[in-house]
């Protein structure tokens, strides 16, 4: 079961997709007799595109909305050449909620690509994804909808 949430409108639209798939290949976890430590079938560097739990934008659905609409520039270039459309910028949450290895899958230009791109790298940390209750590293892909 994939995540998808609607986002913002007002020049850009946008919604959260993670792709349904299982973790990556698991390392070992060790437990001692006198402290037992639940075993992990993960390693703490793994990247998830489906975890138990998702993570979330400050704010859920309506801070991501403003978030996108308080800071989306449209560029000159796209409104003067009538440029719009969907823009699917992919990019890792670590742990921690930051965002980090983000890239443009798919675009129109013109450059509308560079500004989703700008939108993605300033966002602030995310509630990060959780895996048997710890924090993990996840893959998002965030189609952002640019309309004049």
């Amino acid at each position: 079961m994939g995540c998808s949430a609607g986002f913002a409108q007002a020049q850009s639209s946008a919604r959260l997709t993670l792709a349904s798939a299982t973790p990556l290949p698991a390392g070992n976890a060790s437990a001692t007799a006198a402290s037992p430590t639940p075993s992990l079938s993960f390693k703490a560097d793994s990247i998830f595109v489906n975890p138990e739990v998702r993570p979330q934008f400050a704010g859920g659905e309506a801070g991501l909305r403003g978030y996108l609409m308080k800071n989306l520039r449209y560029p000159d270039q796209a409104l003067r050449q009538h440029v719009s459309g969907k823009v699917y910028v992919r990019f890792i949450l670590s742990a921690a909620g930051r965002v980090t290895d983000a890239s443009v899958v798919r675009g129109p230009g013109g450059g509308l690509n560079e500004e989703g791109l700008r939108l993605v790298w300033l966002m602030p940390a995310w509630q990060p994804a959780r895996q048997r209750g710890q924090a993990v590293w996840v893959s998002c892909t965030l189609p952002i909808t640019f309309q004049e």
